[in-house]
């Protein structure tokens, strides 16, 4: 039997797969409607994805239908302390612990409220990602139970390959992330790790047997290292050279173990030039990048605008490292203040004169410094 939309984003939201909690939940809108688990289900999906607006939006919603539960308060309240609001973060915190008098996290942060809860402390405690210990809680994710579970079991594997002499594969790659040891080269496949007839093909990239194989490798090992982007520059580096048709459909499998980060999960985070000097090598990835937005449009549901990169004139930084396009399918429910930088959390793609464009998926303002 098919689980339910609800349950199957619940089960998301527990491993962090936010943006496809999102994208079930907001598929099955119609069958919800006053619905207080849907609500908040959403609105936290939205939260740690760092959709503020739409947290907000989602949050009052289920507020209109129940005003106690500690998970919807503690949303609420970590909403108003982003924004250096802590009186009324301290009034939803006063009401969690009426509900619930052990709660960690309210306990918690009104302790940072109360030793450190200044504005310049809760600016730096925003930006830095720290502020999402105050979240509502996700509880254990699964995924990481059956990762460490699996990492054991393959422990205990190659301990008895080793006692028994049994002939190893040339690079196993291991890690508590996924099990992905089928993907290792045998000694086999390394006698075929180019295309031997190459006649009438054009590569973007030759690559030499040793540079196919460490291609191969490192995206394995990034995966373990959950470095998802510089596992698809890898990827994308496999699939545009001169590698074999075995070596590419691994390439291709390992595309289905990539998710989409948050601004806080984000690693090797590229620059525009880097990016820009060859992007098809970087197509897919996820970049957070600086600037200010001109030239936008609303275009039916879709939002598009120029990020000039870099250009953060109320920083007093003014050197402009290139303009991107960037188009939003659905608009972002935050506002965004045109007079100040903004943060782009997207992922780059190439437009029909093979020029870099992005494809956002949230935007982000710090709280604008006292004085600005």
């Amino acid at each position: 039997m098919r689980k339910p939309a609800l349950a199957t984003a619940q089960s998301l939201l527990r491993r962090r797969s936010f943006s496809k909690a999102i994208t079930v939940l907001e598929a099955a809108a119609d069958n919800y409607r006053d619905n207080f688990s849907y609500y908040l289900t959403a609105g936290i999906a939205c939260l740690y994805m760092g959709d503020f607006g739409n947290a907000g939006s989602y949050f009052n919603q289920a507020r209109r239908i129940r005003m106690t539960e500690a998970n919807l308060l503690l949303g609420q309240a970590v909403l108003y302390l982003r924004r250096g609001d802590t009186e009324r973060a301290i009034q939803y915190y006063l009401d969690v612990l009426d509900y619930e008098p052990e709660n960690k996290v309210a306990k918690a942060a009104m302790e940072f409220i109360r030793a450190q809860g200044n504005y310049e402390t809760i600016c730096d405690w925003v930006d830095s990602g720290k502020i999402q210990r105050f979240y509502p809680p996700l509880g254990v994710n699964p995924a990481a139970v059956t990762r460490v579970v699996l990492s054991l079991a393959a422990g205990v594997f190659l301990s008895m390959c080793v006692v028994h002499g049994i002939n190893m594969r040339h690079f196993v790659p291991t890690g508590d992330r996924y099990d992905l040891t089928r993907f290792a080269l045998s000694y086999d496949d390394l006698k075929n790790l180019h295309e031997k007839d190459a006649s009438g093909s054009v590569y973007r990239y030759i690559l030499s047997d040793a540079e196919l194989q460490a291609a191969h490798d490192n995206a394995l090992r990034y995966i373990q290292d959950y470095r998802d982007n510089a596992a698809l520059v890898e990827i994308n580096r496999i699939l545009h050279s001169n590698a074999s048709e075995p070596l590419r459909r691994d390439a291709g499998e390992f595309m289905t173990y990539l998710e989409e980060p948050t601004f806080d999960t984000l690693t090797d985070n590229y620059g525009y030039r880097q990016v820009a000097a060859d992007p098809v090598l970087y197509v897919g990835c996820w970049v957070a990048w600086e600037g200010s937005v001109s030239n936008a449009l609303l275009d039916g549901n879709a939002y598009r605008f120029d990020l000039l990169v870099g250009y953060k004139p109320n920083e007093g930084v003014f050197d402009v490292e290139g303009n991107v396009p960037v188009i939003f399918p659905v608009a972002p429910a935050q506002q965004i203040d045109g007079s100040r930088s903004v943060r782009v959390l997207a992922k780059v793609g190439i437009d029909d004169d093979g020029q870099v464009m992005l494809l956002g998926r949230s935007v982000y303002q710090p709280i604008a410094k006292r004085g600005e």
